[in-house]
């Protein structure tokens, strides 16, 4: 069991959809606009990065404010990675799906004029 977390964003094509669809599970598939994380942690780098959509079943994340979120959120990946699976590999992979994800939202919201929607699925 997880977490899903998945962004949209104004034209945001079958492609992406269908990208982000087929990650489904994967802690690696950040670049699609799709985080999974495993229920591990009592504080879930996912809950934390994207809280707003969490609490509200989905909102829009302003790219800053992600950015900001960042930072702690790849310390959470990592705990949580950790004690999936210690190997170094699977650690950086996963944090780099964070920064992926969060470097597609910047660039979403850079290219639309508007922060990307976040909904999550847990």
């Amino acid at each position: 069991m997880g977490i899903e977390i998945f962004a949209s964003w104004r034209g945001i094509g079958a492609e992406d959809g269908q990208a982000q669809r087929e990650s489904a599970f994967d802690m690696t598939a950040g670049h699609t606009g799709y985080l999974f994380e495993e229920y591990e942690e009592p504080q879930y780098a996912t809950k934390y990065l994207c809280a707003e959509a969490i609490e509200k079943g989905g909102a829009r994340i302003e790219a800053s404010v992600l950015k900001e979120r960042l930072p702690h959120a790849l310390t959470l990946a990592e705990r949580t990675a950790r004690n999936i699976n210690g190997d170094e590999r699977f650690i950086e992979a996963t944090k780099q799906s964070f920064r992926d994800f969060v470097a597609l939202c910047v660039r979403k919201e850079n290219e639309t004029g508007e922060p990307v929607f976040v909904s999550t699925n847990f």
